[in-house]
């Protein structure tokens, strides 16, 4: 299992609690490196997306035009995963390096 960062997959995201984003199938970009998805077994950090594009809110990034996957990354939303406890697949896109490093940024403003 070779999962790399800014890869999208769709994953169960369920059970969740409260406002957190729910789904079976769920769109969400990987923020973790490979080396540590590897290392880890099979855990990975990622970010849901969301079809909403909100660019008043600052926590809810665009996706780049141009790619499959279209709508929001929602920053605010940072999540670890065993992917051997849940239902996902891989979707075969990549987001660009500079648009995951943005995500991460946005992200850092939140816990700094």
């Amino acid at each position: 299992m070779k999962i790399s960062r800014g890869e999208v997959i769709r994953i169960n995201l369920n059970p969740t609690e409260g406002r957190e984003q729910s789904g079976n199938a769920r769109p969400c970009l990987v923020l973790s490196h490979a080396k540590y998805n590897a290392k880890r077994g099979g855990i990975v950090v990622v970010t849901p997306l969301t079809s909403t594009v909100k660019p008043e809110i600052k926590m809810m990034i665009p996706v780049p035009e141009g790619h499959k996957v279209r709508g929001s990354v929602i920053a605010e939303q940072v999540r670890t995963l065993d992917l051997k406890t849940r239902w996902w697949k891989t979707t075969g896109e990549v987001l660009p390096a500079e648009f995951v490093d943005r995500v991460v940024e946005t992200f850092k403003v939140i816990i700094s």
